[in-house]
């Protein structure tokens, strides 16, 4: 299973379509970590089809998006939150505790525009950085494992 994982768009919209374009014909699923809603919505009209789960970040003022979800993704639990509830700008300790408590194989925020790839007791954390910045997330879960990386338009 092929997930984009994009962040912050803050009105960059066309480096958001650039990379639906770019994986739309091999991801299984597109996730959005906020700070994104209007430009979802536009993704949304123009890709009726598009496979895609979202949080609200705060800076999505009128999103009626939650924020925070769990997902199962071929078998794996991943937590998915904006980051800003768990204070990930001042670090990461309140995040990788509330990733603990809902037993997540792979954690996935965004919030600090930082992009972060780590394993802390087989737990996966991802920051895609910001789409507005260019970067964006790739995760492949495989019957092997999971491979992750972050990488730029």
């Amino acid at each position: 299973m092929r997930i984009i994982v994009t962040s912050d768009v803050h009105r960059r919209t066309s480096a958001l379509f650039d990379i639906v374009e770019r994986h739309k014909d091999n991801a299984d699923l597109f996730i959005n970590l906020g700070d994104s809603a209007d430009e979802v919505e536009m993704l949304l009209m123009a890709y009726k089809n598009l496979k895609i789960e979202c949080v609200a970040g705060n800076c999505d003022f009128s999103s009626t998006q939650l924020l925070t979800k769990i997902l199962n993704c071929a078998g794996k639990r991943v937590f998915i939150t904006h980051g800003h509830m768990f204070y990930v700008k001042h670090g990461y300790e309140v995040l990788k505790q509330k990733a603990r408590d809902v037993k997540a194989d792979i954690c996935l925020f965004g919030h600090t525009h930082s992009p972060l790839t780590e394993i802390e007791d087989g737990i996966y954390y991802m920051n895609p950085g910001a789409v507005c910045d260019y970067s964006y997330g790739i995760i492949d879960i495989e019957e092997s494992g999971i491979m992750f990386y972050t990488t730029k338009i």
